[in-house]
This record gives structure tokens, sequence and C-alpha cells, in this order.
């Protein structure tokens, strides 16, 4: 018989989700699959609808009609006491790849029931599921792509182990091909003041041409998929010498084009004024704020210090070493940092981190030019993994702390408001709840991926950045209380059509996007973004973002973090190399200053 999927999904009043369950459908051979797992034992006020994927008749529950009309008096299973994961699988290994596919394999977990599912992943992205009793998956793959492969061991309760190891792949091309494009033509260059924006006919490929690279005076300075891009941050009253040249997916590149020259202006008269590197890092900046003297203090992911920064002279001082912090092998460590608004009279760091066991956030004195002491642990058992760990930290105007959490890699936790994964997290700064939290738990808003970027408007209003699986990011509005759909629901696609659901206020292509901090000045965010490797800008007008522009595109890398500066710029750090496992000083990262214009 044909093996058919479902998920599940509430529909009404959403109490909290406190347990994961099994569901057996008599003659239906069900599977649920790893995002959307199973259903909660929840209260009776609670409707439920089972969706199968591969169509045919759609049962509802709690009595009520399938789409045939007929009544079945389908019922939620409650939880069992297993609460216990399965162990990480073992020796995962690639074999038989091609430039269309590989097989991808491992050893089998071990759980004290049974393993349901293997969930596979590349680069934190959820590939796809297997039962239990498979230790193998042949994968479609991109030509060319360099990815990391690994694997998590699921039970029937929805406990998801820890990851296997990684496993990295370079896909080959499906052809050989050593023909560049053709060589772009009709360049143009205009300056608007210290903002060059250069302009250029498409070329041609034998078989595509898949990006443009931009040369100042000679050297590269970015990247783009369009036939324009946007030099900013140039000194003003100076000449410079622009070229185009096109690259195909086997990096031929062709001829550099004919130069074309201009003259920036008198004085900047758009967004992004100048960018300088102050500093660099061999390990990922990945925490970032600024202490009340304009110095940056940030945290160095996978050495667990946290340093200081003179942004006068580039002169960096460690404070010291994060106690218990541990990395991931993917991307845990010391993530988000914060410091209070009083912090000249209490001088607290506050540091979001991963454990062996779980995240964390702790507070550490500051004390002579030093942090010092044992932490002061505020929250504890937010759930770890591989990837997914959120980590943005964020005071807000009145005081309290708000945190991003990812889901640990197990979608169905960030509906459940018993679990601290997939959350927008709100506590006081010794760590005690807020009396007017939603839930009387930590808990501020919930159905979210991965989210890694907090900010507050002049309004006082909380936005937060979230990474998509494969389709789209989004920049959300947090209120207070809200869903925010995820699993179900990716940016705008998947069954995002529920009423109780909070829409996304602005959405990005995952390959144009992958954006981690953002920043709010004078009522315009910016987002730092990897893969998509460019800052946005967008201005808040109401409850919308409007006038959405893009900076730095391939200049810089991969921007991973931005926060405000106290002159009224930003700080804005890059997240270039060894961002993907926890191998300390493997990094080539910058730390950059940014003067904004209007």
């Amino acid at each position: 018989m044909r093996q058919r999927r479902a998920t599940w999904r509430t529909t009404a009043s959403r109490p909290p989700l406190t347990a994961l369950c099994a569901v057996v459908l008599s003659g239906l051979g069900v599977v649920l699959p790893p995002s959307t797992a199973s259903a909660a034992a929840v209260g009776t006020s609670a409707s439920y609808v089972l969706v199968d994927r591969n169509g045919g008749e759609i049962p509802d529950l709690r009595g009520r009609a399938t789409t045939d009309g007929a009544r079945q008096p389908w019922r939620s299973v409650g939880p069992g006491a297993d609460t216990t994961p399965p162990t990480a699988p073992g020796n995962p290994r690639a074999s038989n790849l091609t430039c269309r596919g590989v097989r991808f394999s491992w050893s089998a977990s071990t759980d004290d029931v049974a393993v349901a599912f293997y969930d596979v992943y590349h680069d934190g992205q959820l590939m796809t599921s297997v039962p239990g009793t498979n230790l193998s998956a042949y994968l479609a793959v991109v030509p060319g792509a360099t990815w990391g492969l690994y694997v998590n061991a699921r039970d029937a309760a929805g406990n998801v182990s820890q990851a296997s190891s990684t496993v990295t792949i370079t896909v080959p091309r499906c052809q050989s091909d050593t023909e560049p494009p053709t060589t772009p033509t009709g360049v143009t260059a205009t300056a608007s003041g210290t903002a060059v924006t250069v302009r250029w006919t498409a070329s041609t490929d034998n078989i595509g041409v898949t990006g443009y690279e931009v040369l100042r005076d000679g050297t590269q300075v970015g990247s783009t998929t369009a036939t324009s891009f946007t030099d900013s941050g140039l000194t003003a009253d100076t000449s410079y010498r622009y070229q185009v040249r096109a690259r195909d997916a086997q990096a031929n590149r062709s001829a550099s084009s004919t130069a074309v020259t201009v003259t920036t202006g008198s004085s900047c008269s758009t967004a992004l004024c100048s960018v300088t590197r102050v500093t660099t890092e061999t390990d990922l900046p990945w925490g970032l704020t600024t202490f009340p003297d304009g110095q940056v203090l940030y945290g160095r992911r996978d050495t667990f210090e946290l340093v200081r920064l003179d942004p006068a002279t580039g002169t960096k001082t460690v404070l010291g070493r994060v106690p218990g912090a541990t990395g991931t092998d993917g991307e845990g460590g010391v993530l988000g940092i914060a410091l209070a608004a009083d912090f000249t009279t209490d001088p607290w760091v506050y540091v979001m981190h991963t454990t062996s066991t779980d995240n964390r956030v702790v507070r550490i004195r500051y004390t002579d030019g030093a942090i010092t002491g044992t932490p002061q642990v505020l929250l504890t058992g937010i759930p770890r993994n591989k990837y997914h760990n959120g980590g943005r930290l964020r005071f807000g105007p009145d005081g309290t702390l708000y945190i991003a959490t990812g889901d640990g890699q197990n979608g169905a936790w960030a509906q459940e408001l018993d679990n601290l994964a997939g959350k927008v997290l709100r506590i006081n700064r010794d760590g005690t709840i807020p009396p007017d939290n939603p839930f009387g738990t930590p808990v501020w808003s919930y159905g979210h991926r991965n989210p890694q970027g907090l900010a507050f408007d002049s309004r006082g209003r909380l936005w937060e950045q979230e990474f998509g699986n494969s389709v789209m990011d989004e920049t959300n509005l947090i209120v207070r209380g809200g869903n925010y759909g995820w699993p179900t629901c990716e940016g705008t696609t998947g069954s995002c059509g529920d009423p109780d659901f909070v829409a996304p206020k602005h959405t990005y292509p995952v390959a144009d996007g992958s954006c981690s901090g953002i920043a709010i000045v004078r009522d315009a965010l910016y987002l730092a973004c990897l893969r998509g490797e460019r800052l946005y800008r967008a201005e808040i007008s109401g409850d919308t973002l409007t006038d959405v522009q893009q900076y730095l595109n391939g200049t810089y890398g991969r921007l991973r973090t931005v926060e405000p500066s106290t002159d009224g710029g930003l700080w804005l750090t890059t997240s270039t190399r060894g961002d993907k496992d926890s191998i300390a000083n493997n990094s080539n990262e910058s730390i950059l200053e940014v003067e904004l214009g209007r």
C-alpha cells in the first residue's frame, strides 16, 4: 500500500502544546514528517485538521466529517512518558556523488523506545526525512554547490537527537565549460554625492551568465546578478574608474569591460556615506554592542571570549572567557550579548551561549576592565542543536530582556508553549518572569524557525528577523502572544492562511537573504545578510516597511551582525569563513564602521 503523509495543525484556541504523540490511523499507514511531527495532547477546546499531502480523503478530527461526508470518531492520542531523545547518528558518509545526486548514509541511532525517523539536512536546511528503518537517503543536489550534510534522529514522541558530524561535499558540474561569457558593454557610471551607480548591458554565454563582478580602480569591490551596482561610502571629490566582467557557473570570466571614469560629489547625499574596516578577526565576531563611552564589546563565538575594541586605535583587549560555553560543530557558542541602559551604575554583561546540554542566558559582572566571578544564570533549558540556536539579545525600552531562540531543528517545538525553542522570550534582568507576559512563562511570541535579529523602533515596537528554510526569510513586527506560523508557514508559503498566524511585514528569497542581525537607526531598519552578502535598508512607515534598498552587494562577503553605534552610525561584522563549524580561529573576518547619511 502506498504510504501517505500527514501533518497536524491546530485551528482553534491554541492552548499550550504539552507533549508530542504518535498517531496511528487504521488503514492509512501515516508517516508524520519532521517539522510538523505529530499532534499534541491539549484541551478539548482545540480542533485539529489532518492534512494528507498526497491528496485523497482528508479526515477531520473530534467527530467532524470527512470530505466524503461520513462521520468519523477520530481522536488525539495522549502523550506518553517518553522524553529521552535518540543518540546522534554515527559514521555519516557520502557515496555515488554526481552532478545531480548523492547517496548519504549513516549508522543507526539508539533510543529507549525506537527511532521513528531520520531527518537529513544540509547547512541547517531540511532536505528529506526517511523512516527509522532506513540508514541512507538519495539526495538531489545542485551542480557546483558545496554543502555540509548531516542527519538527526527523531522518535515517535518527537524527541530529536543532536546532529551527526558533518560530511562536506562539493558537487561536480554536469558538463565541462571552458568558454567565458561575452564582455559587458554599454557601461556607464553616475555619481550621487559619495555613491556611484554603475550600469551595463547584459552579457551572453554558451550555457548561462550567473553574475557580474564590479571593479573599482582594478580591484573587485562587489558582485551582483543584476545589470547595475551601487558603490557606496566613497571619498568626496574623488575620481574613480569602473569596469565590469561577467562570470558563468564554472567561474569562467569575461574580459573586463572598457573603463569608465566618474568623480564623486562634495558631500554624502545617500544612506551610506562611508565604510571603514576598524579591525580584523580570526574568530567569528557574533554578538556585538557598545559601551556607554562608545567603545565596542563583542564576542568571539568559537573561542568563547568577550573583547573590548577601541574604535579610535583598533586596539583589542580580551575581557575574559565565558565559563561553561561550548560549540555544537555548527552555529553554537557565545552568541548574543547585551548591556542594560544603566550599565555604568550596574555593570552586568548579558550573554546567550551554548553549553553541552542547552542554550542559556547568563550575566557576568564587569569589573576593572574584565568579566569576573561566576556567571549568574538567568534562563536555562533552551534546546540546542548543531544549527537553529537563534541567539540574539536585546533590552527593550521597559528594561526587560528579549531573547531570540531557534527551533533546535525540531519545528514542532516552535508551536509548543511549554518549550523555549522557536520563540522570542522576555525576562527581567534578574531572570524572573514579567507579570504581563502572555502565558505566565518567558514566552513572548512563538512559531519562529531561527530568529537572529531583534531591534526596537522609536515607538517601542519590536522587530525581528528570521531565517526561512529554503524559500523565504521574513521580517516580523512582534506582538505580545503572537503566533508566527512556523513550521506550517514559511514566509507566505505553506498553510499561511490561518487567521491566528501573524503575517510577516516583508519577505526575502533565501538566496538573496539569509539575514541574521538587524538594527534600527532613525526608524530605518538595516539587515545584515549572509547568503545574500548585502545590507538591506528599509524605511519604517506605520506598520509597514517601504523603500527597501540594497547596499554593499558582495563587497565584504557574508554579513552577520549589524548594531547601532553611539554616534548615529552602524557597526557591521562579516561571517565569511568557519561560521558552520565550532573550530576556533579559522576565520578571516572584519568589523566595519558605517557612517550613515540621510
